[in-house]
């Protein structure tokens, strides 16, 4: 526990280095986005998520190689590059398809237009199932099935809640925490290590979030999608089957309830949502 705890102070720090030294010198008119209030900020500072936790699990493994599954590394590089890669193109160059996988079927069948974000969806379905099947877990064909759905739908899950400064951040800050109190009641002596992959991209993230609030700019689906990943990697990791089962039926109901509900309309009608989503956050002028 002690160094999954450290990979985050870790993971945390080397964000807040990392965009102290280099954000102010992102400024390439192509990599502005407009964010919820309509101002131009750097759109994909997630390249920092990607980047820096390539570096962090590559050091892990060369400190830290008794203790750690070579499979485990494989399949935590491959989820950080795929889904970093796919969210970046989906950054740079999105369709507007409107509806969720609703509405990047619809584009496609009817219109025969292949959105980045079908793609994304796609490959990250590919992804999940190589990262679960190379991590060889043990589970046979349906737990195989069942840990690449649970990473897919994580990715997609944390996406959806990216719609306003660092609430995505702060939904993975929570998930961590969840993870890790769960591990610490409930979990054998070595199922901590198992964190320290999430340990790593929500700790980035986390140092990130200082300057995302105050609107310097946002991750996008360059750092959301590989951060929630690697959060349902880790929990497929450190969960038992049933727990499994249960996770998947939550995020299956999310995700399906997205194509018809607005999160930020839940959140914003729920005083309690409401004001966790806002702190930090800069005040809109009226």
């Amino acid at each position: 526990m002690i160094l999954t705890l450290g990979v985050f102070v870790v993971g945390l720090i080397a964000a807040l280095l990392a965009w102290g030294r280099l954000g102010s010198v992102l400024k390439s008119p192509g990599l502005q986005k407009q964010n919820y209030r309509g101002a131009s900020i750097f759109g994909i500072s997630g390249i920092f998520v990607v980047a820096l936790e390539v570096l962090i699990v590559g050091n892990l493994y060369w400190g830290f190689r008794p203790s750690l599954y070579g499979s485990h590394v494989i399949a935590v590089l491959l989820l950080v590059l795929v889904f970093g890669t796919l969210g970046f193109f989906d950054d740079i160059k999105s369709e507007n398809a409107g509806g969720g996988f609703e509405g990047h079927l619809r584009s496609a069948v009817s219109g025969g237009v292949v959105t980045t974000g079908l793609v994304k969806l796609v490959g990250g379905v590919l992804v999940s199932l190589a990262a679960v099947f190379i991590a060889d877990l043990n589970a046979g064909l349906v737990g195989l099935t069942r840990g690449a759905a649970i990473v897919a739908l994580s990715a997609n899950l944390l996406n959806l809640f990216d719609r306003a400064p660092a609430r995505s951040s702060k939904v993975s800050l929570l998930w961590f925490a969840i993870l890790l109190v769960s591990v610490s009641i409930w979990g054998g002596s070595y199922a901590g290590v198992h964190l320290v992959w999430a340990a790593g991209v929500v700790g980035i993230s986390t140092g990130l979030m200082p300057s995302e609030l105050i609107e310097r700019h946002m991750q996008g689906d360059t750092g959301v999608n590989a951060t929630g990943a690697i959060l349902g990697f880790c929990t497929v990791l450190v969960s038992t089957s049933t727990i499994q089962w249960i996770v998947l039926a939550l995020l299956a109901g999310f995700n399906l309830a997205s194509e018809r509900t607005s999160f930020s309309q839940v959140i914003a009608d729920n005083p309690l949502l409401s004001r966790l989503d806002r702190v930090g956050r800069k005040e809109s002028s009226a």
